[in-house]
């Protein structure tokens, strides 16, 4: 995770939409809703690791406000860490300074992606172990889907989804999110608008409806969510354990279907986090879980 610190007094009324914010925040408020939530993981005996002991003095002075949803900058494997292009010009350094503080936790490099391709951690959803969900269109583009596919194909998962997103859509992360591997929450406009490409190893091709997909392969019970929770981040959840998720306070119908279902909700404040454009899920980057 990455502590945000003074860089996001950067973001003002003249500033905000080009930094990538959806509007002006409290930086202190912003830091202390960021500061809860780590001593909420650390409460649930979790290791929260901060960037900010890892960057180097120099590399600190180039921090962008965006630094804390850090989930977007790489994806860490079981062979390696994967390093995202950024598709905002102003998030560029974000992926190079993670990179680095990563090598000095002794992480190895699986794959960095070059242009023209972008790509980015949002869009990468695991289901389970051996499948990888890879939503594009707006943060993501072909050209970042043809660098990686085969890579992690052959070293990671035995199956890949490749997700349309709309052209509204940021990330497949706040459109759907597996709470367990047989309870999902998603926005049904965002994930079934078009079909997705389904890549198996020593298989052909295959195109079917992406909720097809996920009742043949894991039985799983939805819970849709409206179009004003999919604003609220109300996918936008960090699962600590099976039916265990934080997510933020406000999603009060989703965090009662959820706890109707067994599942351990620990609600979060983010009243100036959420001005960012980003949930939960987003300023988590995790790096071991357990098995």
């Amino acid at each position: 995770m990455y502590r945000p610190g003074f860089e996001i007094t950067q973001i003002t009324f003249e500033t905000f939409k080009e930094l990538s914010f959806r509007d002006v925040v409290y930086w202190r408020r912003f830091q202390q809703e960021h500061d809860a939530f780590c001593e909420l993981l650390k409460g649930e005996n979790i290791d929260v690791l901060l960037l900010n002991d890892l960057l180097s003095k120099q590399d600190s002075s180039i921090v962008d406000p965006n630094m804390v949803y850090v989930r977007d900058t790489c994806a860490i494997t079981s062979v390696g860490y994967i390093q995202m292009r950024m598709a905002y010009q102003v998030r560029t350094p974000e992926p190079i300074l993670v990179a680095r503080s990563l090598e000095k936790v002794g992480i190895p490099l699986l794959n960095s992606i070059t242009s023209p391709g972008i790509l980015e951690g949002g869009d990468f959803v695991f289901p389970d172990d051996q499948t990888l969900m890879i939503g594009y269109g707006t943060r993501t583009n072909e050209n970042g889907l043809n660098q990686i596919v085969k890579v992690v194909l052959e070293k990671i998962v035995e199956t890949v989804v490749l997700v349309p997103l709309p052209s509204w859509r940021v990330h497949l992360d706040g459109g759907m999110m597996f709470v367990d591997k047989d309870l999902i929450l998603y926005h049904p406009a965002s994930v079934e608008t078009f079909p997705v490409r389904i890549w198996r190893k020593g298989e052909p091709m295959k195109l079917l409806p992406l909720m097809d997909f996920v009742q043949e392969n894991y039985d799983a019970e939805t819970i849709p969510i409206t179009d004003n929770e999919l604003y609220l981040f109300g996918a936008n959840v960090v699962c600590l354990d099976r039916r265990k998720c934080v997510i933020y306070e406000w999603n009060e119908r989703i965090i009662k279907e959820l706890q109707e279902r067994s599942v351990e909700v620990l609600p979060i404040q983010g009243g100036e986090l959420a001005r960012g454009g980003g949930g939960p899920h987003c300023m988590t980057l995790p790096i071991l879980r357990k098995q």
